[in-house]
């Protein structure tokens, strides 16, 4: 996804665009590796303004995936929406050297703030960036999922399945029946 700079006017340039997952190397490698299957193309908003030698891009992206639940294994739909801005630079400001005093200096990529070279500016990054971190870490079909047995594995919000309660071992079970007198 390209941004040419003489495209963007005095009024910016808004950008409307569906855009096939298969185009950002990152969520295609996620669609291959079965992590997450892209339901659905990625709707792509994006306004970019021109401001003091810099482009201000603001945007946001949505789409749509399946997913499986990490506590039952079933699959689930999920829409994934992001907003962003970024702020490219054809130099980016150098970090104060010297700060002995303990603070951390910001780096201008932790400010969002992004390098370019020439005429155009390649949005790629920043938009499979923004669909990659609207994932969820650990995918649930639904917040209360049971998830499986331990025993047989079967289900359990399909309901229950007949295994007795697993008994608490290991060297924490000497303290299952401990009980503690309260004294006044």
């Amino acid at each position: 996804m390209i941004i040419d700079l003489d495209d963007i006017k005095e009024r910016g340039l808004s950008l409307e665009l569906i855009e096939a997952f298969d185009h950002f190397p990152a969520l295609n490698e996620l669609h291959a590796d079965g992590e997450a299957v892209f339901i659905q193309p990625l709707d792509i908003r994006v306004m970019a303004r021109k401001f003091e030698g810099m482009v201000i891009v603001e945007g946001s992206v949505a789409t749509a995936v399946r997913l499986q639940c990490c506590r039952c294994l079933q699959e689930f739909e999920q829409s994934l929406d992001a907003t962003f801005s970024v702020t490219y630079a054809r130099h980016l400001p150098d970090a104060e050297a010297g700060a002995d005093d303990g603070e951390v200096e910001l780096q201008a990529e932790d400010l969002g703030m992004l390098a370019f070279e020439g005429d155009q500016i390649d949005l790629t990054e920043s938009v499979q960036e923004q669909v990659v971190m609207a994932m969820p870490f650990k995918p649930l079909c639904r917040e209360d999922c049971l998830g499986l047995c331990s025993q047989c594995g079967a289900d359990l919000n399909a309901g229950k399945c007949g295994c007795r309660d697993q008994e608490m071992g290991g060297k924490f079970a000497a303290l299952k029946d401990f009980k503690v007198k309260k004294t006044d």
